[in-house]
């Protein structure tokens, strides 16, 4: 998903910084469309700064400063700036379809797998704006804004909603083809299993912000496939094997102990083992 080290003294991620080289004022291309270059550098660098500062702390003023370009010079390309985030949200929006429906959809991993990969890729945006793989810094525009509703257009709004509405498509997918599998029972609840990941996919960016952490949606979304394998998988209770996450500069990690296994670390680790 990009560079994980930030910039010294700069508030975007180096993958942005080096993007943001500077540039000249320029004129529109032919037929008034801005230069995709220009425009491109100025969305990835308004789509850092949005994340980290919110909708309300970005100025053009800061993007220009970045870009080393003229606050105006990006106001010539983007009139309003509710014009530069729906540029940016539609740009991320597609780039996060796009990636999360290659792993729901694909009908080659089992649903287990599919819950690793997008751990994966989930811990990957993570660590572009926690590199340490610890804090809970804001790392995806999506979800910092949903958290500011009240300050989009409606269009961004409508954008979010969609993106939503097809990330729990691709997952109601990924159940369908995990009982076509045979993973799941023939009668599985399809609608409340694809309720339940969604739910759970929804809060990623809130819960890594709470916990000042990644470790608690790591466990979140290991119990949530445990548990639904336990209440519906066709082969029975079984252990889920699942790898640890491996954080940048630490140590290659032991593979984790299966969930089974796991469930008697704790007091509430037995409380959710019982009730599951």
């Amino acid at each position: 998903m990009g560079t994980r080290a930030l910039t010294r003294g700069s508030n975007v991620t180096a993958a942005a910084r080096r993007a943001a080289v500077a540039v000249p004022r320029t004129r529109r291309a032919a037929g008034g469309a801005p230069p995709a270059d220009l425009t491109e550098r100025i969305e990835t660098v308004a789509t850092e700064l949005f994340i980290r500062n919110g909708y309300h702390g970005v100025s053009y003023l800061g993007i220009g400063k970045e870009l080393g370009i003229t606050h105006s010079n990006v106001h010539y390309y983007y009139r309003t700036k509710a014009a530069l985030a729906e540029a940016a949200l539609k740009r991320v929006a597609k780039e996060t379809l796009r990636a999360t429906e290659g792993i729901w959809t694909d009908g080659g991993t089992s649903l287990t797998e599919k819950f690793v990969l997008m751990r994966d890729w989930t811990f990957d945006s993570y660590l572009r704006f926690n590199p340490d793989g610890k804090g809970g810094r804001p790392w995806g525009l999506l979800s910092r804004f949903s958290m500011e509703a009240d300050a989009l257009t409606p269009e961004m709004r409508q954008t979010i909603r969609t993106t939503l509405r097809k990330l729990e498509d691709d997952i109601r997918t990924s159940v369908q083809l995990a009982i076509a599998r045979r993973e799941l029972i023939v009668n599985a609840p399809v609608e409340g299993i694809t309720l339940q990941i969604s739910s759970v996919m929804y809060q990623t960016g809130l819960l890594t912000r709470h916990a000042a952490g990644f470790s608690r949606l790591d466990q979140l979304l290991m119990w949530t496939i445990s548990g639904l394998l336990k209440a519906y998988g066709a082969a029975g209770p079984s252990a889920v094997a699942w790898p640890a996450i491996n954080i940048p500069g630490t140590k290659t990690p032991a593979p984790r102990k299966p969930a089974a296994e796991l469930a008697s670390a704790t007091s509430s680790q037995n409380i959710l083992k019982e009730t599951t």
